[in-house]
């Protein structure tokens, strides 16, 4: 990493300034820890580990990884909240666990407004509508046309990576957009549902690019619609739901870190800055951000709770349409 990012993330962290507060000179001490609620392998733990390691690097301490998986993130949610508001404890997280759980379930165990601090959203994960190789519509506008049409009587299915989850939700609000009703198969993740679309057991999905691109690609299965500002990368030949003038149902998720309750706020503007000083790295973006078609947002803690707070809306009506329950 060169020397300008290492002092502008030293300078972030409140480390090259002999007037800091107390908790910026102690700060960091000994190990951090990112908690990630789910296994080793997938974009959440990935993007963690790379950004903890790159951090690590220029703080001269070690950045750990603690996968604690299950119950859509909140094993993991619970244990940060209560945890040491020390800026040792921190969640790499999606959006599951902030805005989407409390409307799926009765008890959470937490708090999601009060006991996680927000300090940044790190990515946007684009996600891409995608349908079996054999299905009798090359564009989103045929799709959504014949599953109009098999409404009453065939009706489609659609392949989500489990019930009330961020790749279910969206595909729930675009029936309910669209007008058309369809059949929810859920899986236990992602990987189980590509071999199943492409051997024409489910007729449609909707997965983060970086997954589905390079099957779209060879033609193993068809994409149709992109849920983004504008086309991937990955996938140019795809177009955006907007440029088609179908109304996006924000198919995506985030990767965000937030803290306990009670981290002092200005060490979360630290860690903020650190973590875009990492992502705006140009050497980062090309080894773990460009080839999977991520967005970098790297926001503000206060940028990131208004964004938690209007999302909470969104998911609201999500859950509503899906008709979704997890207790």
């Amino acid at each position: 990493m060169n020397k300008t990012l290492a002092y502008c993330l030293l300078a972030a962290l409140g480390l090259t300034s002999a007037a800091a507060p107390a908790l910026a000179q102690d700060w960091p001490s000994k190990a951090i820890t990112f908690v990630v609620g789910y296994p080793a392998g997938g974009p959440v733990d990935a993007l963690a580990r790379a950004l903890g390691q790159r951090l690590s690097a220029e703080l001269k301490q070690p950045v750990v990884i603690d996968n604690k998986p299950g119950a859509n993130e909140i094993v993991a949610s619970q244990f940060v909240a209560r945890s040491k508001p020390d800026g040792y404890t921190l969640f790499v997280s999606t959006e599951a666990p902030l805005t989407q759980n409390q409307f799926l379930y009765k008890k959470l165990g937490y708090v999601p407004e009060t006991d996680l601090v927000p300090i940044s959203q790190l990515i946007h994960v684009p996600m891409v509508l995608a349908v079996r190789p054999d299905f009798p519509a090359e564009t989103a506008k045929e799709f959504i046309a014949r599953a109009r049409a098999r409404s009453n009587s065939e009706p489609v299915n659609y392949a989500s990576a489990g019930v009330g989850g961020v790749t279910h939700l969206p595909m729930a609000m675009l029936g309910k957009n669209e007008g058309f009703r369809w059949n929810h198969v859920p899986y236990k993740g992602a990987a189980p549902i590509l071999p199943d679309l492409m051997a024409g057991q489910v007729d449609a999905t909707m997965l983060a690019v970086a997954f589905l691109g390079p099957y779209i690609v060879d033609k193993k299965i068809k994409g149709l619609a992109v849920s983004a500002e504008q086309r991937p990368k990955a996938l140019p030949h795809v177009p955006t739901f907007k440029e088609l003038g179908i109304k996006d149902v924000q198919a995506g998720f985030l990767i965000g870190l937030t803290g306990p309750k009670g981290l002092p706020p200005a060490l979360a503007v630290r860690l903020a800055n650190a973590a875009r000083a990492v992502l705006q790295e140009q050497d980062f973006r090309d080894k773990y951000i460009d080839p999977y078609a991520y967005s970098v947002v790297a926001s503000s803690p206060t940028a990131f709770a208004l964004y938690l707070r209007n999302d909470r809306t969104v998911q609201e009506e999500r859950v509503r349409a899906s008709g979704a329950t997890l207790d």
